[in-house]
């Protein structure tokens, strides 16, 4: 695995790699290779383009970017979370559902425990965030730079041009066009719209923030204490994944004509659409989960030399 690991060092820019490479390499030979080095070189490669930065600390340079790097990939992860269950909650507010929930314990019970699974991760979200946005704006702030503060103005303006979208559609669009039926060819592109539209709003955001934060100089000791809500993030992910795989199979014995009919979004077979979810849910959960360790093994590094 030793061979591939230098393959993907050498996606590295060209200042990182005159830098840092032979140390790198270095440090890399001191132990067999695993998947998780792996994983932590591919995505120290896109980290070094996105952020690029050559500092003169190699602990810093090092461990540092690698602490961030798996805050930020937890936030990306929470994003695909967070799209999953929009639609999760979407196909979940018919009646047949409703009424389901109501009528057996495990369905009821896992619903809960996406609900207050997604309550936490978005709490423990916020908590590791608040603290390095308000750091970076105050860096940026004491340094001059308009970049970080204007890109921390992204999520705010795309959110509420995504509620003007979605104001505009209920209050003068849909009276237009009436009540179509589900697969009328305008319902379908007006849902479209409204899932495109708040998708771009999820990317633009969680991008926007990315790049305030890598481009804003925070130090180490935040992103060490964004590392524990972090933590926390990701192992309510894993809650939320696990508790909808657990209300679909419980659907399934309650209610199997339920399950095997076509009330999924937009009027989808149902078990299609809740196996989309599963899979955006449980991908973003285990990315989640992999950053989190991967960050905690980096700020285990901090008084060795390297």
């Amino acid at each position: 695995m030793s061979w591939l690991l230098k393959r993907i060092v050498r996606l590295y820019p060209r200042a990182w790699r005159e830098r840092y490479e032979e140390e790198f390499g270095a440090m890399l030979e001191e132990r067999p290779a695993s998947v998780s080095d792996v994983y932590d070189v591919a995505t120290g490669a896109l980290d070094a383009w996105l952020f690029p930065q050559v500092i003169h600390e190699r602990s810093v340079a090092l461990i540092g970017s690698r602490m961030r790097r798996s805050v930020l990939l937890v936030l990306w992860a929470w994003a695909g979370v967070m799209a999953a269950g929009v639609g999760f909650q979407k196909m979940t507010e018919y009646e047949d559902f409703v009424r389901a929930a109501h009528e057996s314990a495990p369905v009821g019970v896992a619903f809960d425990a996406i609900v207050v699974g997604a309550l936490i991760a978005l709490v423990a979200v916020l908590a590791g965030g608040a603290a390095i946005i308000f750091a970076a704006l105050r860096n940026a702030i004491g340094s001059g730079r308009k970049d970080v503060p204007l890109l921390l103005c992204v999520p705010p303006i795309t959110a509420g041009i995504f509620v003007g979208y979605v104001l505009v559609l209920v209050r003068v669009v849909d009276p237009i066009f009436g009540d179509p039926a589900v697969h009328d060819p305008v319902n379908v592109v007006l849902f479209v719209s409204i899932v495109v539209m708040f998708m771009l709003a999820v990317l633009a955001s969680t991008a926007s923030v990315s790049a305030a934060v890598g481009r804003s100089g925070v130090g180490e000791r935040l992103y060490r204490f964004a590392l524990y809500p972090a933590a926390l993030a990701a192992v309510a992910m894993v809650v939320v994944s696990a508790a909808t795989v657990v209300w679909g199979l419980a659907l399934w014995v309650q209610d199997p004509a339920l399950f095997a009919g076509d009330d999924g979004i937009l009027a989808t077979p149902t078990a299609a659409s809740w196996l989309v979810v599963v899979a955006v849910m449980g991908c973003s959960a285990c990315t989640a989960v992999a950053a989190a360790v991967s960050g905690f093994k980096a700020s285990g590094y901090e008084n060795e030399p390297i």
